[in-house]
């Protein structure tokens, strides 16, 4: 893959960005310090980012595509509710292997794993008065997340 300055700046947003954003965001980011860059060509150079493996995009409960550019072996944390993404570190899960033709009639890449459930903030208040959510902690950030 040619590095030219479009593609070099693409990368640089999404690694100095840990909320892993949209293509949209990438593109509003960029649109200040890059006028001349289109949305267009933020996603065709997210596409070819992905293709390269570059960088690794990231489903959402919202259907929206979100990006990550730490390519470490890693979970994510979805909140349902507002749709917060964090790293999240869990090593029993990156642990986890399937052999490439374990599904009959499917060729395994990678195995992705994300955690949904709802964030300390959008837990209900109740729930947590009571004690009765465990709290999961993530050694990358400093949130707390509930399930």
């Amino acid at each position: 893959m040619r590095v030219t300055p479009q593609r070099l700046a693409v990368y640089r947003a999404l690694a100095e960005d840990p909320t892993h954003p949209t293509a949209d965001a990438v593109f509003g980011r960029l649109r200040r310090v890059m006028p001349s860059v289109s949305p267009a060509s933020v996603y065709r150079i997210l596409d070819s980012l992905e293709q390269a493996r570059l960088v690794r995009r990231v489903g959402t409960t919202d259907g929206i595509a979100r990006y990550d550019a730490n390519r470490e072996r890693h979970q994510h944390l979805v909140c349902r509710k507002c749709g917060r993404l964090t790293d999240f570190h869990a090593p029993e899960l990156a642990e986890l292997r399937l052999a490439r033709r374990a599904v009959r009639g499917f060729v395994v890449e990678e195995l992705d794993v994300r955690i949904v459930g709802r964030c300390a903030r959008c837990a209900p208040t109740t729930a947590r008065r009571r004690g009765r959510r465990r709290v999961i902690r993530n050694d990358t950030r400093r949130e707390g997340w509930q399930n």
